[in-house]
């Protein structure tokens, strides 16, 4: 057997024993919104010769891994996990809601098992619907990173406490470790703050449990935040008691999230729980941990809310790339766009031998887009803007 021969037999058994998942683009717009298409391969026992039910079989099973795909990029592993019971009941019983359309490319029935490779095209705009009506929040983009300010009185103190206060850097609210545990599995990335204030130290105006809104932006700017979650949590006792031992304890938590970028804010909520417990300091610690996590889910939601709220409205611009021929070249100017301010993401529309179509999805016009490349410094590259329209450029790669 020739060399390209084996090769190609050996592509074919590991095709046809192993599933496979792969992404024909990104993401697509079309008059039913967001989709996503991937050919995925599916397979199924042939029982009793029955071919066709078998074929059948293995279409709804291939229709499942797209599924199941486009939910593993929108949502974090961790929200998989701890929501898999609910995800199962609303997407995978019910395939058909979110797949627009498919088509068999190929089939393999074998002696047992019929194998099918399948087109899919699934609907994530549907998918991200069901799943924020279940209420699980929904990952389109990186998620912000979070700094907390959270002032906190136990029932053991007399005043809230915080960690910002001077000779306090080492404080941690109870509530907030619950806020934290709870943002971080919906995949929120959290600004360690223990210790940082040996190292920075603050102005006395920011000294009390109380900031305003423009000193909350400016502390988060200060550690690098994009969301600032400040608030308070109490505990205090309720009158319920049961026997001479159990008593109740209250805690409630009312936050607010503020956007450094812009100092708007985003989301706000008051949770409270109830605990009993026969000792004070515990259950008054339980009830401050209970409404940090009610508070925490409502944040989560109403925070990734906002953020995907200001993606969307993101424009999708196209670049017409010249001079690509030079690899190089076009990956530094890949690289470039990928990380300028204001580029959620991007995608190669199309190639050719010396020309790229690039889509961008950029918070502003094609002018705005032209103005921060034009500022760009590239190594042994330069670039040509010779076209400016609505919502496209036309760019040249020049030789350094």
């Amino acid at each position: 057997m020739s060399l390209p021969s084996y090769i190609a037999r050996t592509l074919l058994i590991i095709l046809f024993l192993f599933p496979v998942v792969v992404p024909l683009s990104d993401a697509k717009a079309d008059d039913q919104g967001h989709t996503k298409t991937v050919v995925v391969i599916g397979a199924s026992t042939i029982y009793k010769n029955d071919s066709a039910s078998a074929r059948e079989a293995a279409i709804s099973s291939s229709l499942i891994s797209a599924v199941n795909m486009a939910t593993m990029e929108i949502l974090p592993i961790e929200s998989v996990v701890r929501n898999f019971t609910i995800i199962n009941k609303i997407l995978y019983s019910k395939t058909g809601e979110f797949v627009q359309g498919y088509k068999v490319l190929t089939e393999f029935p074998s002696e047992k098992t019929y194998r099918v490779m399948v087109q899919a095209t699934v609907s994530i705009s549907v998918l991200e619907k069901k799943l924020s009506e279940a209420g699980i929040v929904v990952r389109q983009k990186a998620l912000p990173k979070v700094l907390f300010l959270v002032a906190e009185q136990r029932l053991q103190d007399n005043f809230l406490n915080y960690w910002w206060r001077k000779d306090s850097a080492f404080f941690k609210a109870v509530a907030e470790t619950s806020l934290t545990e709870t943002l971080t599995a919906e995949g929120f990335s959290i600004i360690n703050h223990d210790g940082i204030m040996g190292k920075e130290g603050l102005d006395a105006v920011y000294d009390r449990p109380d900031l305003n809104n423009q000193q909350v932006e400016a502390l988060g700017n200060r550690f690098q935040a994009e969301v600032v979650v400040v608030g308070t949590s109490t505990a205090s006792k309720m009158t319920n008691i049961m026997g001479t031992n159990i008593k109740s304890f209250k805690g409630t938590v009312m936050a607010r999230a503020i956007r450094t970028d812009t100092g708007a804010q985003v989301a706000s909520t008051t949770q409270s729980a109830v605990t009993a417990n026969s000792d004070e300091i515990v259950g008054g610690r339980e009830a401050l941990s209970a409404a940090g996590v009610l508070a925490g889910k409502e944040l989560a939601s109403q925070i990734a809310a906002a953020w995907q709220k200001e993606d969307k409205q993101a424009n999708m611009l196209e670049i017409m790339l010249e001079g690509t021929g030079n690899l190089a070249n076009f990956v530094k100017f890949r690289n470039m766009l990928k990380d300028l301010p204001g580029v959620r993401e991007m995608q190669i529309k199309e190639m050719k031998p010396d020309q790229a179509i690039i889509v961008v999805s950029f918070q502003g016009n094609a002018k705005k887009l032209a103005d921060a490349l034009i500022l760009k410094t590239f190594e042994s590259v330069g670039i040509n803007i010779y076209e400016v329209s609505e919502d496209h450029l036309r760019i040249q790669l020049i030789p350094g």
